[in-house]
């Protein structure tokens, strides 16, 4: 296949990065129009593939609604390399460039589809979610926004996070979540030992996150502060452009999950909330910016 063929549908799109094959799915609803469309990046979690991830979320379906393009790729051995992974036990991720393979990514489907570089978006859930902080911390100037569902970012990428322009974050978070807790550290407890063999280094909490992001966007307004009953509160943070803009969503309770999953999901995550949709809600985010020329 041509780097140049017009794709529409869902496609297997193939891809090599560092000598490896690292294919991707592409949902293109454009049905060959020629104006230049949004582009949203949307990574797994750690153990779940791209295709029923997408299920829980039902980006795909929204793609079609709205008119975006989709793109789902695929870490290696189901992991990402987001600055967390260390040591013998992961000696399969040691190497694995996948800030590169993302931007490899965007590069492939932007030279394929009329796609509008100044509204490139990424969103995670979990690993998928750490890992879009670190490609937004390494990368901030190739995105207009992101978005991350239960997950923050490793402390060594907190820490070295230094993005050269603001990037609007959206970030939404339980309090009851036991594998990526809010307030930072190691996933710790019984259900870690039943459901995870290897533990990965820890992550920032939620609200040392959002101070460094607050800082990094100049977003020296706020917070302002809503609710969302029964159990959700939202705080906003804004500078002197949208660019700067920071929302994040406080879920009491809330387990490590989607709010307003699709599909049903094992107690073992938690509690899901359904007072909000997370797929709306970063779309509705996504389509309020667009990165500056």
């Amino acid at each position: 296949m041509s780097p140049t063929a017009p794709l529409t549908g869902r496609h297997t799109v193939p891809l090599n990065h560092q000598g490896r094959e690292r294919p991707y799915l592409l949902h293109d609803p454009t049905n060959g129009r020629p104006e230049l469309v949004p582009l949203v990046l949307e990574l797994h979690g750690r153990g779940i593939n791209p295709s029923m991830f997408d299920r829980w979320t039902g980006f795909a379906s929204l793609a079609d609604e709205v008119g975006f393009v989709l793109a789902l790729p695929s870490a290696l051995g189901d992991i990402w390399n987001d600055g967390r992974y260390r040591g013998p036990e992961w000696a399969r991720i040691e190497g694995v460039d996948d800030v590169g393979y993302l931007r490899a990514l965007i590069d492939d489907a932007c030279a394929r589809l009329p796609i509008d570089r100044r509204r490139i978006y990424v969103v995670g859930m979990s690993n998928g979610a750490t890992m879009a902080a670190r490609f937004a911390c390494e990368h901030a100037e190739r995105i207009a926004a992101v978005a991350q569902i239960a997950g923050t970012a490793a402390v060594e990428v907190a820490a070295g996070c230094h993005p050269i322009v603001p990037v609007p974050i959206l970030q939404i978070h339980g309090t009851g979540d036991w594998t990526a807790p809010y307030a930072g550290g190691r996933a710790s407890g019984l259900r870690v030992r039943l459901f995870l063999r290897h533990r990965a280094d820890p992550c920032v909490g939620v609200d040392d996150w959002a101070r460094l992001w607050v800082d990094a966007n100049g977003a020296d307004r706020g917070p302002d502060v809503t609710t969302i009953p029964p159990d959700t509160t939202v705080r906003r943070w804004f500078g002197t452009s949208p660019a700067s803009d920071i929302v994040f969503y406080r879920v009491a309770a809330g387990g490590h999950t989607w709010p307003g999953n699709r599909l049903w999901v094992p107690p073992l995550f938690g509690r899901t909330s359904r007072a909000f949709d997370a797929t709306a809600v970063t779309w509705d985010f996504f389509a309020a910016h667009a990165r500056e020329a």
